[in-house]
């Protein structure tokens, strides 16, 4: 599937704008232009923004992204599986500090959540 500038921003839940700076800084270029100038991002581009938000949500910087994501030695599955693991890990945390919420509240009130 191919998405536009617009489709693709909606999609990621990020701007148009963004998309556009990442375009002019070199770290997620389009697939193509399309006969009326439009940006064009295939499934590859898609992966590869995928890429770039899980290591801003970590507060990465882009330029530290550019040189991960643009690495000769960069694996796009390995790269998947550790962001995965990363993110379990991330909602366990936050599992406990749910449960960490709770428990003071509980006591509070007398009853549970």
């Amino acid at each position: 599937m191919e998405y536009t500038v617009q489709e693709l921003a909606k999609l990621a839940g990020v701007s148009t704008r963004t998309l556009r700076y990442y375009d002019e800084i070199d770290i997620l270029k389009p697939a193509r232009f399309n006969s009326s100038g439009y940006r064009i991002y295939g499934q590859k581009e898609v992966d590869k923004l995928q890429q770039i938000m899980f290591y801003r949500e970590l507060g990465v910087s882009l330029s530290q992204i550019k040189e991960i994501i643009t690495h000769p030695n960069f694996d796009v599955i390995q790269a998947l599986k550790r962001h995965r693991e990363e993110l379990l890990e991330k909602r366990q945390q936050i599992d406990l500090l749910i449960s960490m919420w709770k428990k003071p509240l509980r006591k509070r009130k007398g009853r549970s959540l």
